[in-house]
């Protein structure tokens, strides 16, 4: 828990009680005022890119609010172990703590020369959850996206817009509530979350929530994955880590826990989906501490600071299988264990206190796999935006490409004249039965090499030449003239009309947003003519499924036709 702070805008005032990540009763009688204070911007128009936690890093934030030695080792040893590979900005009330916490860590032979300190004021250290969220814009520039934090403090709600003075970086103020706990990003354009950012923003539909995430982080998909029981704060960074862009930890409970069951969904449904580049999350499992208390211990809760990960220990026999983990699925990382027993209860651990600052130094290649294609008579264009912190390397932007078990050939990749950002090269048409495969390479004057797929070998991007329509949606749309879904966003009594041009079967299935089935709509012979389905809006069980995106697919024996539904509270 941090310390409390009697605070007036005019005065700072140290008090010896802690303020908790959860609201305090005095501060529920006051959850009207939640985001009272919040300035809203326009969004910042264009590309933007969120970078994921583990890409390179500039620097750490830390809002240390000295008053008990417990926590202090805790602040201390984080700072020491990300000054070694990055700078570390500490926020404090008073000058007066600045020099204490100055004091302290030389005490103990912290090197001060990559610490830095910003006198504002603040109510709490849970920084992840009000802090700074840093994206690269399409002009290359940097951004820093605001929140609504879900507490009444409005002095940490001020502490991004601080940062964006500070250091002359643009801050927009999204809508919605959301805390930066319950939001990790793969750094391909897709954002995990749990249920909390539907329950937290009742105001907006599930495809409002898309949208913004869309215009403000660059978020091109949005994973909503159901929140665990009995945890309080609903936040996915105790149980989820993203470890790189197809490396996914999830925590893993013993049988008969609560959250046992949960948490093996959860994995189950990550695994089933891929990244923008087309490739599958891996899924590797960690232990949590048997607790069925509201703030549980967990090892998720980490920090990449470059080539280290900060990892809370919590002097249980599980902390050296966690530490293995680690460094099986992280090779190459220095995995640091830091004890956080001393915050057992509070609702956080390392990754709650921090916050990253993404590297000035970035590259950025955007692009999406081509598909099967039946085409043998035109070339194939590849395009992709780059976005780079500095100027790319002459002829260094190249596109390699191979026929089936060929050799590599390479083109340049030229900017495209009316698009700003984006490049293009052209693969030369195959012959049907062919298989394309190839991948992206660049490298800029900051010295930084990149290619897509980001991981070239084993990942490589391919594509098929066939003899006819790769999903043969024409031979279907002969099939099936018409789906339309009424009413849409809709309750309940959700209407399928289908007009077919001949008899034929169909199969009609509800996907939830992770792509699990969550119930079968038809699965019959239809007669030719108009015809119609109504569904409950009921899974296989027959219970209600909660408000949310789903998606539909109505699968003939010819092809595939997919779609998307609302479900309204």
């Amino acid at each position: 828990m941090a310390l409390l702070l009697c605070i007036s805008l005019l005065t700072v005032q140290k008090d010896d009680t802690f303020l908790p990540r959860w609201m305090t009763p005095e501060e529920i009688l006051r959850s009207d005022e939640i985001g009272r204070g919040h300035v809203v911007t326009t969004p910042p128009g264009g590309w933007v890119e969120t970078p994921a936690e583990f890409e390179r890093l500039s620097g750490v934030f830390l809002t240390w609010i000295y008053g008990t030695s417990s926590y202090n080792a805790i602040f201390r040893q984080i700072v020491e172990e990300a000054g070694e590979v990055s700078k570390v900005y500490i926020i404090v009330g008073t000058i007066s703590e600045q020099t204490t916490i100055t004091n302290y860590l030389q005490s103990y032979n912290v090197p001060m020369d990559s610490v830095f300190f910003y006198v504002w004021p603040r109510n709490s250290i849970w920084i992840r959850d009000y802090g700074p969220w840093f994206m690269r814009q399409h002009d290359n520039s940097e951004g820093i996206v605001d929140f609504v934090y879900n507490r009444p403090r409005p002095l940490d709600d001020t502490i991004p817009w601080r940062i964006g003075q500070s250091w002359t970086i643009s801050v927009y103020g999204s809508p919605l509530e959301h805390a930066g706990g319950n939001f990790m990003v793969d750094g391909l354009g897709t954002g995990f979350v749990s249920t909390l950012v539907y329950e937290e923003n009742p105001s907006f539909t599930a495809a409002q929530i898309e949208s913004l995430m869309l215009e403000y982080s660059g978020l091109e998909r949005l994973v909503v994955m159901q929140r665990i029981n009995i945890e309080y704060t609903g936040h996915i960074d105790l149980w989820t880590k993203i470890l790189n862009d197809t490396l996914v930890m999830v925590g893993e409970y013993a049988s008969g826990h609560p959250n046992h069951t949960m948490l093996n969904q959860n994995a189950d449904s990550i695994s089933r989906c891929t990244n923008r580049e087309g490739f599958p999350y891996r899924i590797v499992r960690i232990p949590m501490p048997w607790s069925t208390s509201s703030a549980p211990p967990s090892y998720l809760n980490s920090l990449f600071v470059n080539n280290k990960v900060l990892v809370p220990l919590w002097s249980l026999p599980e902390d050296d299988t966690a530490l293995y983990i680690y460094e099986q699925a992280l090779p190459g990382y220095e995995i640091v264990g830091i004890n956080c027993a001393a915050m057992a209860g509070s609702g956080g651990a390392i990754h709650c206190i921090t916050m990253q600052i993404p590297s000035a130094a970035y590259l950025h290649v955007q692009h999406h796999p081509l598909p099967d294609t039946d085409d043998t008579l035109n070339s194939y264009r590849v395009r992709a935006r780059i976005t780079t912190s500095n100027t790319l390397v002459g002829d260094s932007t190249r596109l390699y490409y191979r026929i089936n078990n060929g050799t590599f050939d390479d083109l340049s990749l030229s900017p495209v004249v009316d698009t700003p950002g984006v490049y293009a090269a052209y693969i030369p048409a195959q012959s049907a039965g062919d298989t394309v495969h190839y991948y992206l390479s660049t490298l800029n004057n900051d010295g930084i090499a990149r290619t897509s797929p980001r991981h070239v070998p084993p990942q490589i991007y391919s594509f098929n030449i066939t003899d006819g329509p790769g999903v043969r949606e024409f031979e279907i749309s002969r099939t099936l003239k018409a789906v339309s879904v009424v009413p849409n966003p809709a309750r309940d009594r959700i209407h399928f009309l289908l007009d077919l041009d001949r008899p034929t079967s169909l199969r009609i299935v509800a996907y939830n947003v992770l792509g699990q089935s969550v119930g079968i709509i038809a699965d019959r012979h239809f007669g030719d003519g108009k015809n119609e389905i109504i569904w409950n809006a009921c899974d296989d069980r027959g219970e209600r499924l909660p408000p949310g995106i789903y998606f539909y697919a109505v699968t003939a024996p010819a092809g595939c036709v997919n779609g998307k539904i609302l479900l309204a509270d």
